[in-house]
Formats: C-alpha cells, sequence, structure tokens
C-alpha cells in the first residue's frame, strides 16, 4: 500500500489537467487505476514469496525484503525514466529506445556526460532509499501497527472494487471520447505509458454514435522485398567521383554566412535546395531515404535481409575505390546491415567515443589521406557521417560565434523552459566548427583540381528543434524544425541555382544514378525523382519510427505505421505546423493521401506467406 502510495505520486508526472475538466478527472482516475496496473505483477510475484518466507528464518525473511526493495525501485525507476523520457521528447519507451539500448553504440550516440550519470545515479539510488523507508515502515512498530487495519481482507476487496469501478469508468469515458471525437481526453490517456484503449465500436454503433474509424495498414515491415522491380541497366557515362557529407542533427536555416560561411559560399557554387526535406525525422529514417530512396518503414524489413541499396550495388559493380567514415558507429543505427551492407569492413571508420568534434577533425584527415592515397585511375566514394552539430553540441572554443552558452548540458538537471536558448547556441557553436571541417573537405577538392570530375552532396540526416514547437532535438515530431535540412548538390557542368521548390532526401538515388549511368525510371529502384531531369515533386513523405507524414505545399497530415483507426490516428496541420481550423475537410471520403502511401509502402514488398 505503501508503495502504491508512492508510485501514484511518480505515475502523476504524467496527469494531463489542461484541456478541459473532463480530460482533467480522467487523467487522475487513470493514476489511480494504472498505478495498480504497474503495482499488480509484483504484488502478484512478491506476494506469495513473502508468505513462504516470512515463517522461516532470518535469512530467508531478509532475502524476501531484499528482492521486495529491489523490485519496487527497479519499477519506481522505470517510470520516472519514462517520464522523463517522454517530458522531453515527446514519446514514451518503445521499439525506437529499446533499440537505443540493446544496440552497440547507441547509449554511446547520446552522449549524456559523466555529470548527467552521475545525477541520474543519485535519482537511482533515492528510489531504492525511498523503497527500503517504506518498507521498514511497514514492518516495523508504530507504524506498522497503525496500519495492520489496512491488512484486512475486506479493506482490501473494498479498495480493489473502487479501483474496478474507477477502471470501468475511465474504459467508458475514453470509448465515448473516441467516438466522438473528444481529443483532450485522448491525449490525456496518450501520456500515459502503456495506456491500453478501449473503443467499444459496436456499444457506441447500437447507441447509435457513428465515426469514421476506417482502417488502413501502412506497413512494410512484413513484406519480402522486391527491390529493384526490374533490372538495372546501364549506358555509357562519365564516371564521376562521389564525396558524400552528411551531419547529424542539421536543420535548414543554419547554411547560413555567419554559421556556416564556407558551406555558404560552397551552396552558391551549386545546386541548392531550399525547401528540402529529409526523409525522415531520425538518423535510422533520414539516412535510409538519402541512400534507397524508399520511405523509412521499408528499413526493418531491409534490415532483416541485410539487402543494401542500388546505389551501392552501382558504384561497387563499376569498382569504386570506397572510403566510407563516421564519427559515431556504423552499428547504430545498424547501416552495416542495410546501406553499407556489401562494403568491405575494412573501408569503414568509425568514431571511438570521443566527442564528436574531435572525430570529425580527425575523420577529415584520414578522408584527405584517402582521397591523396587512391588509385587516380579509378573512380572513388567518399562518406562521412559528422557528429559535431548532435546533442550535446561539443565544439573547442575557437569555433564559438554565439553567448551566452550553457557551459555543462546535463540531461537530468537542465530546465528546458530557462535554457534553451543557451543549449541553441551551444548548437550553432557546434555547427561552425562543422563548417570549418567541411571548409577543409571542399578546400582540398578544389586545390587538387577534383571539383571537375566530382559529384559533391552536402545535407543533414535531419533536423533539430529547439521547442519552436514544444519539443527539443528530433524523433519526437514531424515539425518543420525536425525534418527540414540543408541540400547543396555540386555537379560539375552544372551551373549554380537555388531551387525553391519541395524536394526529398527521396530524390538523391535517382538523381546520383542517372549520373552514373543508370538507364532504369528511378520508379524501378526508389519513390523518389530525379531532381537534374526529373518532374517536380507536389508532395512528400517524412518517416519516423512508427508513423510518417504526409507533407505538401500546404498540409502536413501525420499518420502511424501498422494497422490504426485513421479518424483517431490523423494529424492534420498547415505545413509550417499550424493548427488547421477544419483538418477533416483536408481528407477526401476515399482517403486519397492514405491510399496513395499505401500503394508506395507495398510496391517494393511482397506480403509474407
Amino acid at each position: 500500500m505503501l508503495t502504491y502510495a508512492a508510485l501514484v505520486i511518480n505515475v502523476s508526472g504524467f496527469v494531463t489537467l489542461t484541456g478541459s475538466a473532463l480530460s482533467a478527472a480522467f487523467s487522475l482516475v487513470v493514476c489511480a487505476t494504472y498505478s495498480a496496473l504497474y503495482l499488480a505483477p509484483l504484488v502478484l510475484v512478491l506476494g506469495p514469496t513473502w508468505l513462504a518466507v516470512r515463517g522461516r528464518g532470518r535469512g530467508a525473511r531478509g532475502a524476501g525484503a531484499a528482492l521486495a526493495i529491489l523490485a519496487g525501485s527497479v519499477l519506481q525507476i522505470l517510470i520516472y525514466a519514462d517520464r522523463f523520457l517522454f517530458r522531453l521528447y515527446g514519446f514514451h519507451a518503445n521499439g525506437f529506445v529499446w533499440n537505443l539500448v540493446t544496440t552497440r553504440g547507441g547509449i554511446e550516440s547520446m552522449d549524456g556526460g559523466a555529470d548527467t550519470i552521475g545525477v541520474f545515479s543519485a535519482i537511482a539510488a533515492a528510489f531504492v532509499a525511498l523503497q527500503a523507508l517504506l518498507w521498514f515502515a511497514a514492518t516495523r512498530e508504530p507504524v506498522g501497527g497503525r496500519l495492520a487495519p489496512l491488512r484486512r481482507l475486506r479493506v482490501a476487496v473494498a479498495a480493489a472494487v473502487v479501483l474496478l469501478l474507477l477502471s470501468a469508468g475511465e474504459r467508458a469515458v475514453y470509448a465515448l471520447s473516441y467516438a466522438v471525437h473528444q481529443n483532450a481526453v485522448l491525449a490525456a490517456a496518450e501520456a500515459f505509458p502503456m495506456y491500453l484503449p478501449t473503443r467499444a465500436r459496436s456499444i457506441t454503433r447500437a447507441w447509435g454514435i457513428r465515426s469514421p474509424t476506417d482502417e488502413f495498414a501502412l506497413d512494410a515491415s512484413r513484406s519480402v522485398i522486391d527491390y529493384p522491380l526490374r533490372p538495372i541497366e546501364r549506358v555509357p557515362h562519365r564516371a564521376f567521383n562521389v564525396v558524400w557529407l552528411v551531419s547529424e542533427s542539421l536543420r535548414a536555416d543554419v547554411l547560413d554566412p555567419e554559421i556556416m560561411p564556407a558551406t555558404t559560399a560552397f551552396a552558391a557554387r551549386s545546386l541548392r535546395f531550399e525547401q528540402h526535406y529529409s526523409g525522415g525525422n531520425n538518423t535510422r529514417m533520414g539516412m535510409f531515404s538519402m541512400f534507397y530512396g524508399l520511405y523509412g518503414g521499408y528499413w526493418f524489413a531491409f534490415q532483416e535481409q541485410e539487402r543494401g541499396p542500388v546505389l551501392m550495388d552501382t558504384l561497387i559493380a563499376d569498382g569504386y575505390q570506397l572510403q566510407m567514415r563516421t564519427s559515431a558507429r556504423f552499428t547504430y543505427p545498424e547501416f552495416n546491415e542495410t546501406i553499407f551492407a556489401r562494403v568491405p569492413r575494412g573501408d569503414m571508420h568509425e568514431g571511438d567515443g570521443r566527442p564528436g568534434w574531435v572525430n570529425d577533425r580527425e575523420n577529415v584527415a584520414g578522408l584527405i589521406d584517402f582521397i591523396d592515397r587512391r588509385d587516380p585511375a579509378r573512380p572513388f566514394f567518399a562518406f562521412m557521417f559528422f557528429e559535431s552539430p548532435h546533442a550535446r553540441y561539443d565544439f573547442p572554443p575557437e569555433s564559438v560565434i554565439r553567448t551566452p552558452y550553457l557551459e555543462r548540458l546535463n540531461y537530468a538537471t537542465m530546465d528546458l523552459a530557462r535554457d534553451i536558448g543557451l543549449i541553441k547556441n551551444r548548437y550553432l557553436n557546434a555547427c561552425h566548427h562543422l563548417d570549418s571541417q567541411l571548409a577543409r573537405v571542399f578546400a582540398h577538392l578544389d586545390e587538387q583540381g577534383l571539383l571537375d570530375s566530382t559529384i559533391v552532396v552536402v545535407t543533414g540526416d535531419h533536423g533539430e528543434e529547439f521547442m519552436e514547437k514544444g519539443r527539443w532535438g528530433h524523433a519526437s515530431a514531424f515539425s518543420e524544425e525536425q525534418t527540414r535540412v540543408p541540400l547543396v548538390l555540386y555537379v560539375p557542368g552544372e551551373p549554380p541555382a537555388r531551387i525553391d521548390r519541395i524536394t526529398s532526401h527521396l530524390d538523391l538515388p535517382a538523381t546520383i544514378l542517372g549520373l552514373l549511368g543508370v538507364a532504369n525510371p528511378p520508379s524501378d529502384y526508389s519513390l523518389g525523382y530525379d531532381l537534374l531531369h526529373g518532374p517536380p515533386r507536389a508532395s512528400t513523405v517524412v518517416s519516423g519510427w512508427d508513423d510518417l507524414a504526409y507533407v505538401d505545399a500546404q498540409h502536413k497530415i501525420v499518420l502511424p505505421l501498422g494497422r490504426f483507426d485513421f479518424a483517431l490516428k490523423r494529424r492534420v496541420t498547415t505545413r509550417d505546423d499550424a493548427a488547421m481550423p477544419a483538418p477533416d475537410a483536408l481528407l477526401t471520403p476515399d482517403h486519397r493521401h492514405v491510399l496513395d502511401l499505401l500503394r508506395d509502402l507495398r510496391r517494393f514488398g511482397r506480403t509474407r506467406g
């Protein structure tokens, strides 16, 4: 009972008291009922365990007490960690978080720092101390004696009945809110981890409450891939070198003369795409779209089958000298199992856990050395993934252009409302350092006379938000800040230009493969268009871990992958993320946008079985 009371206080951090009185009351009831549900597995396991050991010796009782304290502490810590995650990024622990924790290089990619680890360790220790104190209070006189009436069976039964009635009421409120689209209640429910919705469609329909809950399946992960759709055909072509430079978390508006002067100057000599979207709001999906030209939902099937992109197949078939470098890890995300699955491991060079800017400098030196030592008789492909702009946004003193900035970014103690401006200044200083390293590559290509024969791609894997739309970082929403990135494309012989139309990472494979002599139409191997010779796109798709966003010139629709209820799960805004006065008007009765996505998510896959 004492652990339940403490857990209610912990879970109350998920309670939403805004929106309406109904949603506030609903949140408080869910807090009470779901705290009991979270605790139930411990009661079911530890209750019989304690009954078995309490009549035995002191050692057995001590072991039972230690087990109870440990289990309660783990539960409290998990709830607190999920609260922290939800407050910071807007999502609960999910497959993405599990992948982060279990994949080599995942935790390292967060770059929390010793100070952050120290604070979280202290918080975990405090929860253990709290559970020990609660155990002591419950098993010692006089506190235990005062709690004795609560141990009576009728009290337990009464408490269980009250919780069941509250749960039934909460279920009914959710079902009715779902039927009539009471979004404040639905949003309040989504704030709780592992919330299980009750829709009761048949009952609400029997009561005459009807809702457009058509179901669709937007899911490519359960497919056997069929890629490319036709054999790749080649025509004579010029053997261009390719230098592909990608930065972590590079949002579109940092391509600015003050922040990135060298890259801005290089963009003036190149094709600069002003309305360019990543194919994802996270690294995995952004990079996948960039090399495959496919929506991120295909990632899981391609990873399972370790199928690299047509782009890399073409480079390998043409005998390109390869050099892949990252200041992070090729194992997180799992590029060694997808994009670079066929690349010899000796051609892949990773970071070593030091700050991103340090690894960036050394990797640029290695890249330049590779260019100097290559065989001039064969073309080369060089890829570099920069980490300087990744949180915690580290940089050397000479890269400071914005002050003041947050001296130490500690995830556990920072206050976003108070610190976000200082955090963003750290980011801009890190982007300035990135520019200094890109400048080294541009200068070396120029000095060696290689720009006459080398295609250069400069872009970001995704953007980065600084609370402009209510979130910090990336992977939590499809805001313009999280999805728009720069794209600078230098092609020998192409006159410089600024292109002001929607473009996407999805278009890069079609563009580069066209230059490398692939004669197939892009639709044979991608969902993109040739940026040089193809038609302009009217819309694009940006993928998340388990959802995606359709974006056109005026609108944005966010849809989850898998089977879902269209009326509940859609999120319709203007393209720049403002609320729509009548979002339903955008959606035609046949749900044209969703059906188009459905076709594209099935184009390169055959359903298993």
